[in-house]
């Protein structure tokens, strides 16, 4: 899974969530920026192309902000069915 963790069996969509954003968002600063989603979108989805990465991250940017937000990142695993 991510990094070497696996998420316990009862794990709920908002902890998993969670769960990704705390790992993801290096910075702390709330929001998952476009250097880190290439990570999370490597991580998840075992794929290293930065077009992938890029189409995805603007797919799932509701707002255009140039972030993904915590609910923006609960859409992104819903519609991915991670």
């Amino acid at each position: 899974m991510i990094l070497g963790y696996t998420p316990p069996m009862t794990m709920n969509l908002e902890e998993m969530v969670n769960e990704l954003f705390d790992v993801f968002d290096e910075d702390g600063d709330g929001v998952i920026s476009r250097r880190e989603f290439v990570g999370l979108v490597e991580s998840l989805l075992h794929k290293r192309e930065m077009g992938f990465s890029s189409n995805i991250f603007k797919q799932f940017d509701a707002n255009q902000d140039n972030r993904i937000s915590r609910d923006e990142l609960v859409d992104l695993i819903v519609e991915l069915a991670l």
